[in-house]
């Protein structure tokens, strides 16, 4: 994984309340060295989102007892992965995912008992609102590998241009900052998690909004599931910054959240705060699955929509098949329902492997395998691992984005099964999110 080309300000942040008017930057810069960490990663084979490789990372403490550190998703992978992490002059030792969300760029890890964080000031972090354009901010990291680096800057925006709103910020960004703290330089509070900048624009980078990272772990301390829902819902993008959240199309099954074409998402029900977005619908309802309603606009009358709310899928519990260079795993596109994709599709394809060779590509949906469709990672590997047993090849039916005048394109490849093994937990559930 690249050292992180979405790589943010890392940003100061203090543990005690700090006077007014005064520029306590090298202070607060001086907390997030001890409580900011390096996070190395090396990550063998990708699921879909993910890169192949070693980067570096930040993270920051966010509850030493447990030993816990938080940082983005796109640092640690959301495949399997190897993840180290070191304090500032200590060596790096091994760490383990807790969670890692399937909608916001947020990960949990634990350190080991190697190392101790227990006596280690957790920096206050901004749970109750996002700071106002202009509000002075540092960010802390690691820049270009060089560790524990802080600049400054502004908050610039809020933007839910990129599907999840974000912070936007003119503090300098380089790789290496992802998942350090994003710091107000005037409480000292960490106000967003630096995730990402656009490529040749220094001045415009982007950050988790703390507040909604407060809400997960506030759910995982409680041992709670802090999954978003999954409301099989398609919205219209706001073209015209009207800050509504349109619903396009729905998905949705029986007992399931009905909504219709131009229902407009206006609250949740029991939650204070209009709905802008679709983070802020994901926030409003994490914890609540079950018991929450929302306040909808349906044809100019605002109407009550009542159902039940399932759980995206637990990013930890992924699984996919590895055979001949080539990683199937489940569909992960957004769009697979307005597509008609179900089952298994491409996420990685390995230079020089027997898969390229096949012309196999990342993203291509498999549809058959010796003429039967098959749905499941488990049902797949039986199938690939009796080919391998008889010594034959399998016939593979693809289904892909194609040029020109059509939308898609259906190939058929023999593929040689060699290397076969399972990548994540060997059964669904061997893994949680939460110990």
């Amino acid at each position: 994984m690249p050292a992180y080309r979405f790589l943010l300000p890392v940003l100061l942040a203090a543990t005690a309340p700090l006077a007014a008017g005064a520029d306590l930057s090298e202070e607060i810069f001086k907390g997030a060295l001890r409580y900011t960490v390096q996070v190395r990663t090396t990550l063998p084979v990708p699921f879909h989102g993910d890169r192949k490789g070693s980067g570096l990372g930040a993270g920051f403490v966010v509850d030493a007892g447990r030993g816990w550190i938080m940082t983005n998703a796109h640092v640690v992978g959301r495949s399997p992965s190897r993840v180290e992490v070191a304090l500032h002059g200590q060596e790096y030792s091994e760490a383990t995912k807790v969670y890692v969300d399937p909608f916001l760029d947020l990960a949990i890890i634990r350190v080991s008992e190697r190392i101790d964080i227990k006596g280690i000031a957790e920096p206050r972090l901004e749970c109750d609102g996002v700071p106002p354009v202009g509000h002075p901010v540092g960010a802390f990291g690691h820049p270009w590998r060089l560790p524990f680096t802080g600049t400054r800057g502004i908050i610039s925006g809020v933007t839910a241009r990129y599907r999840t709103e974000l912070l936007q910020t003119d503090a300098p960004i380089n790789q290496g900052n992802s998942g350090g703290p994003l710091i107000s330089l005037e409480s000292g509070r960490i106000v967003g998690i630096n995730t990402a900048g656009i490529r040749g624009a220094q001045n415009t980078n982007f950050a988790v909004a703390i507040k909604y990272a407060c809400r997960v772990l506030q759910l995982l301390q409680e041992e709670k599931d802090p999954s978003p829902p999954d409301l099989k819902l398609v919205y219209f993008r706001d073209m015209d910054n009207r800050k509504e959240l349109r619903v396009a199309r729905s998905y949705a099954g029986d007992g399931m959240l009905q909504l219709l074409p131009g229902d407009v998402i206006r609250q949740v029900v029991g939650e204070s705060g209009a709905i802008e977005n679709e983070t802020q619908l994901m926030h409003a309802l994490r914890g609540r699955l079950a018991k929450s309603s929302l306040k909808v606009l349906r044809q100019d009358r605002e109407t009550i929509v009542s159902g039940t709310k399932l759980p995206m899928r637990r990013v930890l519990e992924t699984r996919g098949v590895y055979a001949s260079g080539v990683l199937f795993g489940p569909v992960t596109i957004r769009d697979a329902l307005e597509i008609g994709a179900r089952g298994l599709m491409v996420h990685h394809v390995e230079p020089g492997s027997i898969g390229e060779a096949q012309e196999i590509e990342k993203s291509d949906l498999l549809e058959a395998v010796d003429g039967a469709p098959v749905l499941d990672v488990d049902e797949l590997h039986a199938r690939l691992d009796d080919a391998r047993g008889k010594q034959r090849r399998v016939t593979l039916t693809f289904k892909k984005l194609a040029a020109g005048d059509a939308m898609f394109s259906y190939t058929q490849r023999n593929l040689l099964v060699a290397g076969l093994q399972i990548i994540g937990p060997q059964k669904s559930g061997d893994q949680r999110p939460v110990d």
